[in-house]
């Protein structure tokens, strides 16, 4: 009987000649370092989208956006035109040139549209450069190239060497585009491997790279996502992700997956994955503790499930449909991204009508649903092989070196002592996620401007812990470090966006609450804390209101809930955000039958953001007292600090 092996003949030794199938370390190479880079485009190119509908508005901005993710579909026409080679060139090396372009210049919002587009046909790019490998080699790659972009991460406390200059950045860039550069150079060198026919089912098998890719960047693989919500240190965070790449690493590595893997089995894997990272991320989220455990076996099981389903693309051998339709079941899961990713970007400011948990649940439930499709029609896995699971999993420790230059990298500032002796300079700022007035993410601008007013206690307004919209790097612990300050943090809308306080004075205790709400609109919350001055305390807030001209109602509701909780204790300042105007009934329910005074009287008006608006206060109550109210000019944020001296009374 003749075989289906494509490229095998009949009725004779087949002709000698050098394997057209490149090395495995090469390939594998190729995988990883393209995942990986793929992954830092997602994230650079996430808040400059953001930056760009804010511009344009947010139709113009759908629309681009939509374009830029179906790119992924013209992988078929690149295909055509320049063959399997084309597509590699197109695909691959235009992402490690992109990335390339971005550390030279800087993220900019074309070069996120464009890096977007390539990346989409990166995805179809994958399974060209990945042909050869079993399902179980290209999550392995997958897994190992994640794990090495997040390590990296960690040497720069979670903010992307893209957006910053200097040697680390530069190196970090150069090792990933060259080694990158040079495995696709053995790749094109090696030519093509011949394609299997498949049939549009096995071809989905493709598309679960998008709700992996997009799992992985919001909760599985993000350091700042596990320390905000499992309330865990950034080192703990990033040793728990390392656990969880090891032991998925380990597990691909062992065999221990079954041939014939029944379509249940992966259905009920992606239900668990989808329900956990559900019930982690998103407005609703539990936090805490249990976050860690859901992270280690999440990674387990998108590995394993990627694995699963990206067996039958990936065969040599098989008949039906052309190749194309793998490039269109790769651009689906590249679309699958856009889904699963920007409607959770978009939650954070604009109410979506359900709750946003049901994207990472959903991305999980798809994950299970596509490997299920192509369970048991991808060929054998490999044969059990312990020795090799535990290689797998102590080569994941290397990556704790990360961790380790983290850890013993000392802060790169100390905090200033305040003007006088026995009084706090106080600071309220909404740094809007770290992105400067032009578009970039600059936390580095937003250390400068505290430093500028030498203030001893910062109450800071959406500041990201792993947020899509700061591109996921964790905000309050690098400022904490950048000024050598400690860091009390305040989930609000979820568990990486929120307030927080930055202080150089003792903490005696401190809290955090959210505002109740009856839809599925963001929640808006607050922090406190209570600091020792000279031989009393005084106690800070932090707050950030709900904006937008329609919202008085909800947030004078807000101010009610804020009062409450604030209890008329002597001796406070609240700051923040409060979304509304100076003559604002909301504004006007924070003194109106309280202790409170707003620090601003007596001082000359000022807008508090750079399109003038004036929605930024600080009040305080009996004992304390204010002077050298200032409202400094910064382009480190849409909004300007307002900054008080404080004096308190006994």
């Amino acid at each position: 009987m003749a075989s289906t092996e494509v490229g095998t003949k009949t009725g004779g030794p087949a002709a000698p000649g050098p394997s057209i199938v490149p090395q495995g370390p090469a390939r594998l190479t190729l995988i990883a370092i393209t995942v990986a880079v793929l992954a830092q485009t997602l994230r650079f190119s996430l808040p400059q989208l953001d930056h760009f509908a804010g511009d344009a508005g947010t139709g113009v901005a759908a629309i681009a956006v939509l374009v830029v993710y179906l790119a992924g579909f013209a992988a078929p026409l690149v295909r055509r035109a320049a063959g399997p080679r084309g597509l590699l060139l197109v695909g691959v090396g235009g992402l490690f040139a992109v990335r390339l372009l971005a550390q030279v210049i800087g993220p900019q919002t074309w070069l996120a549209f464009v890096g977007t587009a390539v990346g989409m046909i990166a995805v179809a790019a994958l399974f060209e450069g990945a042909r050869g490998l079993s399902g179980v080699g290209f999550a392995t790659a997958t897994v190992a190239g994640l794990s090495a972009d997040t390590a990296v991460r960690m040497c720069f406390a979670t903010w992307d060497p893209v957006w910053r200059n200097g040697i680390g950045p530069w190196a970090a860039c150069l090792a990933f585009v060259a080694l990158g550069a040079a495995a696709l150079y053995r790749e094109l060198s090696s030519g093509p491997v011949t394609a299997p026919g498949l049939s549009w089912r096995d071809a989905m098998g493709a598309a679960a790279f998008g709700p992996f890719l997009a799992l992985q960047v919001l909760v599985l693989s993000s350091p700042a996502f596990v320390a905000s919500s499992g309330w865990q240190s950034l080192t703990g965070a990033h040793i728990a992700i390392v656990a969880g790449q090891g032991l998925a690493l380990a597990f691909l590595a062992s065999g221990l997956a079954v041939r014939a893997v029944p379509g249940g089995v992966c259905v009920l894997g992606g239900t668990v994955l989808g329900v956990g990272a559900g019930a982690v991320a998103g407005t609703y989220a539990m936090s805490g503790i249990e976050v860690v455990p859901v992270v280690i076996v999440g990674q387990v099981l998108s590995a394993w499930l990627l694995a699963v389903a990206c067996r039958a693309p990936l065969r040599r051998a098989g008949t039906g449909g052309h190749v194309s339709r793998i490039d269109v079941g790769a651009a689906l899961g590249g679309f699958l991204i856009l889904v699963v990713l920007v409607p959770y970007q978009v939650s954070a400011l604009s109410p979506l009508p359900f709750p946003n948990n049901l994207l990472p649940g959903v991305a999980g439930i798809a994950l299970g649903g596509l490997a299920a499709a192509a369970a048991a029609r991808g060929g054998p896995l490999p044969a059990r092989a312990p020795l090799r699971a535990l290689a797998g999993g102590a080569a994941a420790l290397v990556l704790l070196l990360g961790t380790a230059v983290f850890t013993v990298a000392a802060p790169d500032g100390t905090a200033k002592a305040g003007p006088v002796p026995g009084q706090v300079r106080l600071l309220s700022y909404n740094i809007e996620d770290a992105v400067n007035q032009k578009g970039r993410l600059d936390p580095e601008g937003v250390a400068r401007t505290i430093e500028g007013q030498r203030a001893q206690v910062v109450l800071l307004q959406e500041a990201s812990r792993g947020s899509l919209l700061s591109g996921t790097a964790d905000l309050g612990v690098w400022l904490s470090r950048r000024l050598g300050m400690k860091l009390i943090w305040g989930p609000a809308a979820d568990g990486q966006f929120g307030n927080a306080i930055l202080t150089s004075l003792p903490v005696r205790s401190s809290g955090t609450g959210r505002m109740q709400k009856g839809d599925w609109s963001q929640i808006r919350g607050y922090v406190w804390a209570r600091l020792a001055v000279g031989g009393t305390t005084m106690d800070v807030w932090s707050t950030r209101l709900q904006g937008g001209d329609g919202e008085s109602g909800e947030r004078s509701r807000e101010v009610a809930a804020l009062l409450r909780a604030w209890g008329g204790a002597p001796r406070t300042v609240i700051g923040g955000d409060f979304g509304a105007g100076p003559d604002s009934p909301e504004v006007a329910g924070m003194t109106d039958g309280t202790d409170l005074r707003n620090a601003a009287l007596g001082a000359e008006p000022s807008p508090t953001s750079a399109d003038g608006d004036r929605t930024d206060y600080v009040f305080g109550s009996d004992g304390v007292m204010f002077g050298d109210y200032d409202v400094p000019r910064s382009g480190a944020s849409g909004h300007y600090p307002v900054a008080v001296t404080v004096r308190i009374g006994k």
